[in-house]
Parts: C-alpha cells; sequence; structure tokens
C-alpha cells in the first residue's frame, strides 16, 4: 500500500525550510508554497498501522525537491516536497525510534540519529546503509548534521557528547566538546564549517547558570564564546543565519530568539506567538524569515527585519506580547489589553507573523484601537 502525505493530529518535532528561495521563500509565493511544502510535510500520517506514529524529524532537500523524515517506528522515508507522496523508504536498520535526519549538501546521502545510540549514512536512491551503523554514543542521538563540505557529521546525544565523525569512516577524535552539563538536543554546522552551535537541555547546574548554548571550534572542540545566557528551559533547536552571522534558537519556554553568533549577545527577542514548547526552528536561504514548529501543533512564518520594528500605534502589542491563560494578550506592564476566543488563540499573528497554518489564522486590526482612559476617544468616532 502506498503511502501519503496528509494532515495528521501531531506536529512534526524538527520543521526544516526546504533550501529554494527562488520558489519557496519569497513574499508572494510564500502562502501557496509554504502550504503545500511546510503544511503537508509536517503533519504527516502514514497508513493504518503507523498513523498514531509521530513522525520524528523532517528535513529539506538542498535542491528542494524532495523531504525525508524520520519515524517513532525506526523507519526513514523520503517523500515529493510537492505532491507528498513516498519516492524511496521505508529505509530500515535501526533498531529503535529515529530522532533526527539531515541530508547531504549534495543531496545524495542521508544521516541519521536514533534511539538505538547509532548514526547511519544512507543512500537517498536505493535506501541502502552505505556508513555505520556508527557507534560512540552511551544514549539517544538527538540531532545530527552534514558539514558544508559533506565530509563529517555532527551529532548530538542525550550521554551529554558531541561528536564530529567522518562521514565515510565514522572516525572521531574522543574527548572533544566537553562541558555540557546535560543532554544535547540539537547541533548545527556553520555555513563555513568552522563552527558548530549546540543546544540542550536543562539540568541543575544548566538552570543554575542558564548555559543551554554554544558555540565550539568544530576542529579543535574548544568553546569560541562565552556560553548564551538567558534560556531557563529547554533550548530544543538552533541553526545559523546564511551569512553565519547570527544564530536562531527555538525553546520549550515557548520562546524564540535571535543572537550574534560571535559575542552571544541577544540581537533580537524573546519573541512569543506559540503556545506550546517549540520544536524546531530554522532560517530562510535570504535569512528575512525564520520559520518555527510547536507542540501547539502550528507552524509560523516571521519576518526577521519586523522585529526591529517598534509599534507605530499606542496599542502595547509586540512581538514580546503574551496570552495570558484566561486568553487576554498582556502589555509589557501586566496590563489586559484585549480577550482572544479560544480558536483564535494559537493562530494569532503577532506583528512580525506573515504566515501561520490551521483554519483559524487571526490578524488584528489595531489602527483605531484604544486602550485604557483613551477609550472616551470612540465617542467621537
Amino acid at each position: 500500500m502506498a503511502t501519503t502525505l496528509s494532515r495528521a493530529r501531531t506536529i512534526e518535532e524538527f520543521v526544516c525550510g526546504i533550501p529554494r528561495q527562488e520558489s519557496y521563500w519569497q513574499a508572494h509565493s510564500l502562502d501557496i508554497q509554504v502550504r503545500s511544502c511546510l503544511w503537508h510535510s509536517h503533519q504527516m500520517a502514514t497508513t493504518s498501522s503507523q498513523v498514531r506514529m509521530m513522525k520524528q524529524f523532517v528535513c529539506g532537500m538542498p535542491r528542494g525537491h524532495h523531504i525525508v523524515s524520520g519515524s517513532h517506528d525506526g523507519t526513514i522515508r523520503v517523500w515529493n516536497a510537492i505532491t507528498g507522496e513516498t519516492v524511496a523508504g521505508p529505509f530500515t536498520g535501526h533498531t529503535d525510534s529515529v530522532k533526527s535526519v539531515a541530508f547531504s549538501p549534495d543531496g545524495h546521502h542521508i544521516a541519521s540519529g536514533s534511539d538505538d545510540e547509532t548514526i547511519r549514512v544512507w543512500n537517498v536512491t536505493t535506501g541502502e546503509t552505505v556508513a555505520g551503523p556508527f557507534t560512540g554514543h552511551t544514549d539517544s542521538v538527538n540531532s545530527v548534521a552534514f558539514s558544508p563540505d559533506g565530509r563529517h557529521i555532527v551529532s548530538g546525544s542525550k550521554d551529554r557528547t558531541i561528536r564530529v565523525l567522518n562521514a565515510t569512516t565514522g572516525e572521531t577524535v574522543p574527548d572533544l566538546f566537553t562541558g555540557q552539563a546535560s543532554s544535547v538536543q540539537s547541533v548545527a554546522f556553520s555555513p563555513d564549517g568552522h563552527h558548530i552551535i549546540s543546544g540542550s537541555s536543562t539540568s541543575f547546574l544548566s538552570q543554575f547558570s542558564h548555559e543551554t548554548l554554544r558555540v565550539w571550534n568544530a576542529t579543535t572542540g574548544e568553546t569560541v564564546a562565552d556560553p548564551f545566557t538567558g534560556y531557563r528551559d529547554t533550548v530544543s533547536s538552533v541553526a545559523f543565519s546564511p551569512d553565519g552571522h547570527h544564530i536562531v534558537s527555538g525553546s520549550f519556554d515557548r520562546t524564540i530568539r535571535v543572537w550574534n553568533a560571535t559575542t552571544g549577545e541577544t540581537v533580537a527577542g524573546p519573541f512569543t506567538g506559540h503556545r506550546g514548547p517549540i520544536n524546531s526552528v530554522a532560517f530562510s536561504p535570504n535569512g528575512h524569515h525564520i520559520v518555527s514548529s510547536s507542540n501547539d501543533r502550528t507552524i509560523r512564518i516571521s519576518d526577521v527585519t519586523k522585529w526591529k520594528t517598534e509599534t507605530k500605534n499606542d496599542v502595547d502589542f509586540t512581538d514580546h506580547s503574551v496570552i495570558n491563560d484566561e486568553g487576554w494578550i498582556c502589555g509589557s506592564k501586566g496590563e489586559l489589553l484585549m480577550w482572544i476566543p479560544p480558536m483564535h488563540r494559537e493562530h494569532l499573528h503577532h506583528p512580525s507573523t506573515i504566515w501561520t497554518s490551521g483554519e483559524h489564522e487571526t490578524r488584528l486590526d489595531l489602527s483605531t484601537f484604544v486602550h485604557g482612559r483613551s477609550w472616551a476617544t470612540c465617542i467621537d468616532t
């Protein structure tokens, strides 16, 4: 029975933008192309026996034609990004859940990390294991990524270690990248391949110091900047901007932040909007947009340039605004601005939001909104 992509009840644990700027990320094509490519690819369900198995990880092929997914059932599949049809797979070999998958830069191979503590490299067309299984981690492999030249794979594990492997032989230099106090949730190479960013979960030590983001020298394993501070919860996903100057991170605290990759200073954020833990973040190829997915079952695309723009009216509704448990949008001082009906809360646009998945996508027109003592002006309008 053929497997197809369709809408499911669960959101993917990782969303990766298809790196094909001219087709998928220009503003005029976002509504159509993102809906056909991102929405369906991240709301995956399979045939009846697998419909309850949420896909762990999806990632776009460099040429933008295909998507690879890893599943709780230990299999890997390759899908047509437009039609949703299965073009290869299921690839079998892992003996436990597949936690992470990544295409090689040339699109010919796939790297995968699993709860079985191993890493494998697959032929995209045949599904054969061409390298591995590589061992060394002593717990689940949560994240894998290829270096820009495709010669190495970086992996982050629940065993609190980061490893850089030769993508062909699996050889690695031991005892590098030391200092992680908890499970490594996400890793990524910089565009030039010289650095690695890692995001980790919270532990007693990391909660005390809030050091859950680090940048490493990819060759020596030494940290090249002081640990980024500010998060009090797990950093679930990290990614470099295309120019390598910035890093975006998503957290279980439901916020997104943008950092200076060199200094570790917060450039923008924290930004709100998601109402559940954030599972994944990624930059668009031009660096102007960020896509994020969450346990709230939504995908959001935000315009990074608007994050730096101050509000032009007296309404204190910004990308930092939160909706409290009763459904009220709160201002910067905790004041109640307006109440949002339940069906519109998860899909509400913040000022920088340009698209969000779901049937109740909601935008607010605040051009004539008044609040507090200014309410009396309504009498004259």
